[in-house]
């Protein structure tokens, strides 16, 4: 019989992390498999931390037509550099290194073509990277440990990562949020309009029987 696992009840941890990837165009079509980008897809912490620490391994899973679709990255940094001429979904599974708690699935659609973005150095690469964030609901005890263990962390330093990833966090929520206030307005709207029909059908209702009842003649009565 199993051991029941200690889990730390009622809490919650988040680790933010950043997931995408870069691509490169030859400049060409490559003759032996039309191969016409490099590219790199990844994970990775959002601040200054070994992942390594909570994370065991990440299993990559490429498009069927790569002679090895499956890879699986067992140290930082943990990312997968191919080359290939189209675009395609991956799929991340995150394991972690307490055994107990259950690995994650991410995906991201590998980007050949765009977003564009000027490095530093001048030159153009493809940059398709996100922000999200490991939410950890009453982890094991085990994994809650070092999930709090914040000694080697450092705040993260925008520059590390290609775009900026606060400001397009932002972006983000302040659209969500306004898409949220603008479907409140909307089912207001048809609240509102709902009512009036059905007032409006109270109406005709009353005034239909009104009509038929003064125009229903009246049984006559034999003597």
């Amino acid at each position: 019989m199993a051991e029941a696992v200690e889990r730390a009840k009622g809490k919650r941890v988040c680790k933010p992390i950043v997931y995408g990837n870069t691509a490169t165009p030859f400049g060409f079509k490559r003759e032996s498999d039309g191969h016409t980008h490099s590219w790199t897809v990844f994970i990775k912490p959002y601040h200054y931390e070994d992942p390594s620490v909570y994370i065991k391994k990440v299993q990559f899973k490429l498009h069927d037509s790569y002679a090895t679709p499956t890879r699986v990255i067992e140290k930082p940094p943990f990312e997968v550099t191919e080359t290939g001429w189209g675009e395609f979904e991956v799929q991340m599974r995150i394991y972690f290194v307490d055994s107990s708690e259950k690995p994650i699935t991410a995906f991201h659609y590998i980007r050949l073509f765009q977003p564009i973005v000027t490095l530093p150095s001048g030159v153009q690469q493809v940059v398709a990277e996100y922000y999200d964030e490991i939410v950890f609901q009453e982890p094991t005890m085990t994994l809650y440990k070092i999930l709090n263990d914040t000694s080697e962390m450092k705040k993260c330093d925008n520059k590390r990562h290609t775009n900026d990833l606060r400001t397009h966090t932002k972006k983000s929520i302040d659209a969500i949020n306004a898409a949220k206030e603008e479907i409140v307005r909307e089912i207001d709207d048809i609240r509102d309009s709902l009512r009036d029909a059905h007032r409006l059908l109270l109406k005709y209702s009353e005034e239909v029987d009104d009509t038929i009842s003064v125009g229903t003649p009246r049984e006559s009565v034999s003597m």
